[in-house]
């Protein structure tokens, strides 16, 4: 099976400069030194030994020609890959397809990529950094960067008294949004401080953190008696009200001599989450101390958590494997609707309406292993799951409804049309980061396009054969049914990352198309 892509380029004229490192400028730097708004400074394959900071100007697209895999941001263990530091940038800036390796930070800020503007950072790999591996932080309201399908992992931050976030790091103050999507969080660890907070994910921000995949991040310490490891997937600081939605969150650990406190989520003092549609499965709070609670989730006081529609499974910890909600006379508070807490238990809440403590009965699938067994699909019984959740309601900032709809449980990646299913939903012609760690297919390459184009794909796929197009927030923006040849006119259509997916019967073809 294969399905080609042809782009048809109408009017070159609309774009702004292209600038080609090294050909016209010997360095990224001297590239991005040269370039205005609506200029593109496209490198070639290489490995490009800088610390790079970026321009006041807003607008500029720093893309590679090739892809992460061919083209290395390399900070050599001495300084900062890339430095974002205007807060006057907005996401038509963007840096797309690079690896941003070896960053280095002495104070344990950030290492891999700094951004204090609302800018577009897409599709990279950050990893083996000293320090955090994306770091975005503002004082002004409105600050808005939108993080999608990144990998980041193998960043590690060691510094003696407090450690907040090894792979992303997000703080901003109220009115902001911050958009984390479709990214591969994965072995970022944070050690050997009294105070360690956020392996993942830390989050002082009312963020959108979405379709992310946060797995196998370490918070490690043996500094003694006052060491603390809280959330080794995500860490939600006071006050902050992100929501958490459709997040794959899996094998995180905390590992101390003392408090070990959230393995997959730590809400702390007064913090306010949405956390839903999310399968949140072995994660472990584990060493020798009394204190080990809340393997799954860790509630705060003064915490509200509006929890819903979760698969909470598998995970460790003295107290509360599950879920510990602490209770004093401030108490925090869970509210429980239609979330599978199975093989694990809930400590100062209880379960509430719709809530099942059954297997959830997970399947592998092409992209992982916690798919829902369905009979439709091929399995022998159906997970309880299966139609077992409850309308989501909220359409502001995102509409997880529909969202949900175009995502899957199902090994055949059958939409989920009826209703909706608990847990985590697979995203149909979209990849999160990489697939599960391995290199992107070559039909996932980008495309880019600079201009009004349409865009034609031809299939050698069998029978009735569907085409859908999903921006970079997972909406759909185009659908058509047909066989073998399709054209999708994009004039009119904003610029920006279009996924595209071509399904039979008989499988599927999916890719990305950048249109400037």
């Amino acid at each position: 099976m294969k399905t080609t892509l042809v782009v048809l380029v109408v009017c070159a004229a609309a774009a702004g400069r292209v600038i080609l490192v090294p050909d016209s400028a010997a360095t990224i730097q001297a590239g991005l030194g040269i370039a205005g708004y609506g200029d593109t400074v496209l490198v070639r394959p290489g490995t490009y030994t800088e610390s790079i900071v970026w321009p006041s100007t807003d607008g500029i697209k720093l893309l590679s020609e090739s892809g992460r895999e061919s083209t290395f941001v390399d900070g050599g263990q001495t300084g900062v890959c890339l430095t974002m530091g205007s807060g006057s940038l907005t996401r038509a800036t963007e840096v797309r397809g690079f690896t941003f390796q070896k960053g280095f930070s002495a104070a344990g800020g950030a290492a891999g990529i700094s951004c204090a503007g609302s800018a577009t950072i897409a599709d990279n790999r950050v990893t083996g950094c000293r320090g955090v591996g994306i770091y975005l932080s503002s004082y002004s309201g409105g600050f808005s960067p939108l993080v999608t399908g990144n990998e980041v992992d193998a960043c590690a931050k060691e510094v003696e008294n407090w450690n907040y976030g090894a792979g992303v790091y997000v703080s901003a103050p109220a009115g902001s949004r911050p958009e984390i999507c479709y990214n591969y969080i994965h072995h970022d660890t944070l050690r050997n401080s009294a105070r360690n907070y956020g392996g993942g994910v830390y989050c002082d921000a009312d963020a959108l953190i979405y379709q992310n995949t946060i797995a196998d991040n370490v918070l490690l310490s043996d500094t003694g008696s006052a060491c603390r490891a809280y959330g080794a997937g995500i860490f939600v600081d006071m006050d902050a009200q992100p929501v958490i939605f459709a997040n794959l969150i899996t094998g995180n650990r905390c590992q101390t001599d003392a408090w070990k406190y959230g393995a997959g989520i730590r809400l702390y003092l007064g913090a306010k989450p949405v956390i839903i549609g999310n399968t949140i499965a072995g994660n472990v709070c584990t060493g020798p101390h009394m204190w080990s609670n809340g393997g799954g989730i860790y509630s705060d006081m003064r915490c509200t958590s509006y929890v819903k529609s979760n698969i909470i499974a598998n995970n460790q910890a003295t107290s509360g494997s599950g879920i510990y909600n602490y209770t004093t006379t401030q108490n925090g508070e869970v509210v429980s609707f239609h979330n599978d807490y199975y093989n694990n238990t809930l400590a100062g809440c209880s379960m509430g309406p719709g809530d099942i403590s059954l297997d959830p009965l997970f399947a592998t699938g092409a992209r992982g292993p916690y798919y829902l067994s369905q009979v439709a699909a091929g399995q022998a019984q159906n997970s309880p799951c299966l139609d077992a959740g409850d309308t989501l309601l909220m359409t502001s900032p995102l509409n997880l409804d529909s969202l949900l709809r175009i995502w899957t449980t199902r090994t055949d990646s059958a939409y989920d049309e009826d209703a909706l299913d608990i847990g985590y939903h697979y995203p149909a012609g979209h990849a999160v980061g990489v697939f599960e760690g391995q290199p992107a297919p070559a039909a996932a390459r980008v495309m880019t396009v600079f201009a009004r184009v349409r865009a034609q794909f031809t299939t050698d796929l069998d029978g009735p054969v569907e085409l859908a197009v999903f921006d970079v927030g997972g909406r759909l923006v185009h659908r058509a049914g047909g066989s073998r040849r399709f054209e999708w006119d994009t004039r009119g259509v904003s610029a920006g990352v279009y996924w595209w997916c071509v399904r039979a019967a008989g499988g599927g073809e999916s890719g990305r198309l950048v249109k400037y």
